[in-house]
């Protein structure tokens, strides 16, 4: 891929847990911005968008993402992780001038992990989604990666880790599990519990440590096509019993997501 400055980009999930952080983190370097409320999967709407705004890069981070709600609801998350995923780089490809197309993904496409032996995973690593969320964010990446070779797309794809911070929904993992620790209640778990989640700061994944390089380097540079960012180990310490805890009510379920 050829070295560039990009000028004008397209941040798909602006709204969303991560993809706000990075807007947040934009906005303050380049204040020049427009927020658009739409689809992902309206193609007359991207076309749009990138017409008018003559974007020349995308970071694509929207996504449906809770990993429970993909069990109950499956369809969505393959309408829009997977073919919202398909309209946004045939739009891309349609507008033809896009230097570069990062597709945030997730490390939940290598499947399950028992502990300790998540230490060998590459970006070449094989891919073995096993539940519809996974599935969804994979198929998304062999899309991109499809357009990057029939179509000459300059895509990246970034593998994070798990997340937590500021501004995360009350069902994911951490924030779920500090609310029952500090209520002194038990904690659910998927499958026998030896599986290893990695988890990372949401200002890290979202911008300081990790998509900041893909911005100032594989973003001009484009010089692999996968980036696994982030392999942070989390020690959770919670919050002593009777600490204040937030109103609404946690359902007895967990996600690492």
């Amino acid at each position: 891929m050829v070295q560039y400055t990009p000028h004008n980009i397209l941040l798909t999930g602006g709204a969303g847990f991560i993809g706000s952080h990075v807007a947040t983190r934009l906005v303050q370097e380049y204040p020049q911005y427009n927020f658009v409320e739409g689809d992902i999967q309206s193609s007359d709407l991207l076309k749009y968008v990138l017409e008018k705004e003559q974007i020349d890069t995308v970071m694509h981070f929207a996504a449906q993402t809770h990993v429970d709600n993909s069990f109950g609801n499956s369809l969505t998350f393959t309408m829009n992780n997977t073919y919202g995923t398909h309209v946004l780089l045939e739009s891309c490809r349609q507008y033809g001038k896009i230097r570069r197309f990062i597709n945030v993904s997730t490390d939940e496409v290598y499947g399950e992990t028992s502990l300790g032996k998540d230490k060998g995973l590459t970006e070449q690593s094989r891919l073995e989604p096993t539940n519809p969320y996974s599935a969804a964010k994979a198929g998304a990446e062999m899309l991109a990666l499809a357009y990057g070779s029939s179509y000459k797309l300059p895509v990246i794809v970034t593998r994070g880790n798990n997340v937590y911070g500021p501004g995360q929904f009350p069902e994911k993992l951490v924030p779920k599990f500090t609310v029952l620790a500090s209520r002194g209640l038990q904690l659910p778990i998927h499958g026998d519990g030896e599986s290893l989640s990695s988890l990372g700061w949401n200002e890290e994944t979202s911008w300081e440590d990790g998509l900041r390089q893909t911005v100032d380097w594989y973003l001009k540079h484009g010089n692999k096509d996968y980036f696994d960012n982030g392999n942070l180990e989390l020690a959770l310490q919670a919050h002593p019993y009777g600490a204040p805890v937030p109103s609404h009510e946690i359902d007895a379920y967990a996600s690492t997501r």
